[in-house]
């Protein structure tokens, strides 16, 4: 009976982490914004598309100071997304994570742009190496050339370039792993202690 027990107590875990996996990927579509006050709440992903959507968006609506980025899955240009990354710095917003925000991939890069990074507490942060291709990703060529420009990045946001190749070699790029509080402080993701109830 206890093996019995132990069997579906062990199914249960398990389908409840498949359901929350498949809760954590949303597909919200291309970028769009929901402006409230000094705060646009971002969802979506990003492509060569976002760039002057952005910009537009960012020059229509100068009472912005902070994007709180919602469920944002990644991006579809990783280039396209760097230049967002840096119009957000440039513009000197501030970028946050509420208790239910879901960010990953790319867009990650687009919450490290902030000038003040901060977080609730419950929020997730997923990240897993990139990919040209079903086949091409750094671990498979043995090489990265992405490495020196990401790094170059990180830091030019004030993140431990380390921080690359822990994401890099986190995940596979169809997986995802999602960061552990003593690892966003461990690579100095944030610019205060995360809020917590």
């Amino acid at each position: 009976m206890q093996k019995r027990n132990l069997l579906v107590v062990g199914l249960l875990a398990i389908g409840a982490l498949i359901a929350v996996n498949g809760a954590l990927k949303p597909d919200v579509g291309l970028l769009k914004f929901k402006v409230k006050g000094g705060y646009a709440y971002a969802y979506g992903y990003t492509d060569a598309r976002s760039v002057p959507q952005t910009r537009k968006f960012l020059d229509t609506h100068p009472e912005v100071h902070t994007l709180v980025l919602k469920k944002m899955s990644g991006t579809r240009d990783l280039d396209m997304n760097t230049r967002i990354a840096r119009d957000i710095r440039k513009r000197g917003l501030n970028t946050h994570l509420d208790r239910n925000s879901y960010i990953a991939s790319g867009a990650v890069d687009l919450f490290l742009a902030g000038n003040e990074r901060t977080m609730d507490c419950k929020a997730y942060i997923g990240v897993h190496s990139w990919s040209s291709g079903k086949y091409y990703y750094p671990a498979k060529i043995c090489h990265d050339p992405e490495q020196k420009k990401h790094e170059a990045f990180l830091e030019d946001m004030g993140i431990d370039p380390a921080f690359y190749t822990f994401t890099r070699d986190a995940a596979l790029p169809s997986d995802m792993y999602y960061l552990k509080p003593e690892e966003i402080e461990r690579f100095g993701l944030l610019t205060q202690k995360p809020k917590c109830d």
